[in-house]
């Protein structure tokens, strides 16, 4: 959105227009139709799924928004405590979606947690489980639901248990399986006959998101005056904060914004792969590549 609202589309020869998206609306086939030339998911999981499915889409990922996927074990705690540990989900109730149970496997066997001594509750992707006490910990992006929280525990009225607390969380990308998010995605037939679209249109988001990183209150003040946006200038503050620090890592600092390591991707697809979530791994040069990313370095 900034990125359009700015011009750098336009500069680029990109007339950019963003078609609706949110929860429950797949990019795969919208992009694989043609019915738009890029899009975003939310996984890079996403991409190889929809390479490997039953009836298989050409989508090639180009670069990713997030170098940190910000799924997480969150918690409730006092703003001086220490973040938790993975020890400390044993003799816990633990909130996950129904798809979340390879996740919590991965995170057992790395960190040899005895699976016993969690109890597992299906939960909806939302902190109110956690914020009544129904469970200990819960799964959610710590771009999203903890917003939820913090707005719980500072009115005047919160229960005793939220008062003055915070959210501590631990990082599935940290503690887990190092993944992306927010990844963008085109089709191979692009790729292959319209490079150069796709480096303009690289590098047309690599500065928007080098002008976030650089003007975050102007960038809030556009993204809210955004007709299809929904969160109000508040929330997308607080998000920024937490977000555009995904933006970036040691990979970004080297090879610049919107960077991507075959091997992590490599890594998503073994854990994949190791939890039958998809059939076989694919060369990871069929899935990814980086050949037309801008090199802006932050």
């Amino acid at each position: 959105m900034v990125a359009e609202a700015k011009g750098f589309f336009a500069d680029e020869g990109i007339r950019h227009r963003i078609l609706d998206g949110g929860p429950g609306r797949n990019p795969i086939p919208i992009v694989g139709v043609g019915q738009a030339q890029f899009g975003i998911t939310a996984g890079g999981n996403i991409v190889f799924e929809a390479r490997l499915a039953p009836d298989p889409v050409d989508v090639v990922a180009v670069g990713t928004l997030l170098q940190k996927g910000p799924y997480s074990f969150i918690t409730l705690a006092n703003p001086g405590d220490p973040p938790p540990k993975p020890k400390d989900l044993e003799g816990k109730v633990f909130g996950m979606q129904a798809d979340g149970e390879i996740f919590l496997k991965a995170f057992a066997k790395k960190h040899n947690l005895d699976l016993s001594k969690i109890k597992v509750e299906i939960v909806q992707a939302n902190a109110e489980p956690l914020l009544v006490g129904r469970v200990d910990f819960f799964t959610g992006w710590i771009t999203n639901q903890t917003y939820q929280i913090e707005q719980e525990a500072a009115k005047p009225d919160a229960p005793a248990r939220l008062r003055g607390k915070t959210w501590k969380a631990m990082s599935f990308a940290e503690y887990g399986v190092h993944s992306y998010s927010d990844v963008i995605f085109t089709t191979g037939k692009i790729v292959r006959e319209n490079p150069d679209l796709v480096r303009r249109y690289l590098r047309a988001v690599a500065r928007g998101m080098q002008y976030i990183l650089d003007h975050p209150d102007e960038t809030v003040q556009l993204v809210a005056g955004f007709p299809e946006q929904v969160d109000k200038a508040e929330k997308l503050a607080w998000r920024w904060k937490i977000q555009n620090a995904l933006f970036v890592s040691e990979d970004t600092r080297t090879h610049g914004l919107l960077w991507m390591n075959p091997k992590i991707w490599e890594g998503m697809m073994a854990f994949y792969r190791e939890y039958e979530r998809i059939p076989r791994v694919l060369p990871v040069g069929e899935v990814m590549t980086d050949a037309f990313l801008p090199a802006i370095k932050r």
